[in-house]
């Protein structure tokens, strides 16, 4: 289950209707029994006396200061429902704007039209309001006057990733660019970033319970026996990865789109796209420093891609055990990614990897560095590139916005870098310098880094070959 952001909207009328309720409730909890209990005994007494009028009269103030107790009892109950809850299947309004649409708070993405800004003063959020149409006809509208910048950003940024671009207001994404300058004025804050960066791991990562999913055995054989399970290597995000035989001879790796059965329709063919995108991608690439998919098949309704057996430690691994690089090593690799990004943003059109990390660059048995994992892998075409993927510390300002560029994959490069050299992972959305944690790094390859990881795209270098001739002047 994915996890949920839960935002507190803290709107004017909520906080004096709540404080209201929250005051006069207990006194009205305490008197009104009393009351009630007087008013029976009297009511009682007239009825035995025969005085039916004054009876009546009695009986019928109790009923009133009984409807006035419970009235305060559901009106505390709708304004104490303030939070703002945000999650992968949709969006949970306050109790107050939900009178709209039929007294439901939970609003599926799927179930939302239209998206609208109301207010022309994108400077003052405090006149504008969010007007939100449903398929089925109903609405809801919530005032921003209730919420932070920080957290309208973040809703902003949720609706872009899992709503369609014509179900969106074009003054919601000027209003999104205007909070995002605010808050990338100087460093950017770190705080925004980690909560943001939540939304891509609730979409891209789930862990897997036995009731969700069956891994294969080992001993276990597909392609008509062609194929061998030895062992599971990985489980998680939408993927499963096994270590395979092939014909009793060759080490293979068994990649397994995996998809658990309790996410919506919409995710499961958002998550098969992306499988089938990587093994579209894989199959037409060939590099040297690029792991090789060999095919792409289907058995028993799954899906799997089978590719090179790539003998060695992802960067990560090794850092884990030995430190960090030696500045000549960082060098070196860094020429060879750079070889992997140019060959990859020479393609017609464009291919971005998006998801270039410590993680995802083996060293082989000859020494030579690979790239592997391209699930986030995307041509640049379209919108298909709005979709948040990549570690947080990895990605780059223009990437975590929906755009991504052929700068963003140098931006990882230089993040990538920068944990070769330091042994740690640097700082999300923020400019690299790893001379300032290791004094041995040089004054060149410290700028290099620097360059690379501008929070302003244009300010980095043009290219993977221009990073190349920077990198083998300092070899």
């Amino acid at each position: 289950m994915a996890q949920e952001k839960i935002i507190v909207y803290d709107s004017l009328p909520a906080k004096a209707g709540l404080a209201l309720c929250t005051i006069t409730l207990p006194v009205w909890g305490l008197v009104a029994p009393v009351i009630l209990l007087v008013l029976s005994v009297i009511s009682l007494f007239s009825v035995l006396y025969g005085v039916f009028p004054q009876a009546i009269g009695m009986m019928g103030n109790s009923l009133a200061l009984a409807l006035l107790f419970f009235s305060g009892v559901i009106i505390t109950g709708i304004f104490s429902e303030s939070n703002i809850i945000i999650s992968q299947e949709g969006i949970t309004l306050p109790a107050l704007t939900s009178l709209t649409n039929k007294f439901d708070r939970f609003i599926e993405w799927s179930e939302v039209e239209k998206v609208t800004l109301l207010g022309d003063d994108l400077s003052n959020l405090n006149s504008l309001k969010i007007h939100i149409k449903m398929s089925s006809g109903g609405f809801a509208v919530l005032g921003l006057n209730g919420l932070v910048a920080n957290d309208i950003e973040y809703m902003l940024v949720s609706m872009a990733n899992w709503l369609p671009a014509k179900a969106l207001d074009s003054k919601l994404e000027q209003l999104k660019e205007l909070l995002w300058n605010a808050n990338s004025a100087g460093d950017a804050k770190v705080g925004t970033l980690l909560s943001f960066t939540s939304m891509w791991e609730d979409e891209l990562t789930s862990r897997f319970t036995a009731s969700a999913y069956v891994p294969l055995n080992p001993g276990q054989k597909l392609q008509e026996g062609n194929l061998k399970v030895i062992r599971q290597m990985a489980l998680g995000g939408w993927s499963a990865v096994y270590l395979v035989q092939e014909a009793n001879t060759k080490l293979r790796v068994l990649k397994e789109s995996v998809i658990p059965p309790r996410v919506n329709a919409k995710l499961k063919e958002k998550a098969q796209s992306m499988f089938l995108r990587e093994a579209h991608l894989l199959l037409k690439l060939e590099h040297p420093r690029i792991v090789r998919v060999h095919e792409h098949f289907t058995e028993d309704e799954r899906h799997y891609l089978l590719l090179d057996y790539i003998s060695g430690q992802n960067i990560r691994q090794i850092v884990s055990l030995q430190g960090a690089f030696h500045q000549l090593d960082v060098i070196d690799y860094g020429k060879q990614l750079c070889d992997v990004l140019h060959f990859l943003h020479s393609q017609d059109p464009v291919i971005l990897h998006r998801d270039l990390t410590p993680d995802n660059l083996v060293i082989g048995s000859d020494g030579k560095i690979m790239l592997i994992d391209f699930g986030a892998a995307n041509e640049l075409i379209g919108t298909a590139t709005g979709t948040l993927v990549g570690k947080q510390c990895y990605i780059s300002p223009e990437q975590f916005r929906g755009h991504p560029n052929e700068s963003s994959d140098l931006y990882a490069l230089g993040a990538s870098l920068y944990y070769m050299l330091t042994g740690r992972d640097p700082e999300p959305l923020t400019q690299s310098s790893p001379s300032e944690t290791e004094k041995h790094v040089s004054e060149k390859l410290d700028k290099l880094v620097q360059s690379l990881t501008a929070q302003d795209h244009k300010a980095r270098p043009a290219s993977a070959a221009e990073v190349k001739e920077v990198l083998l002047a300092l070899s």
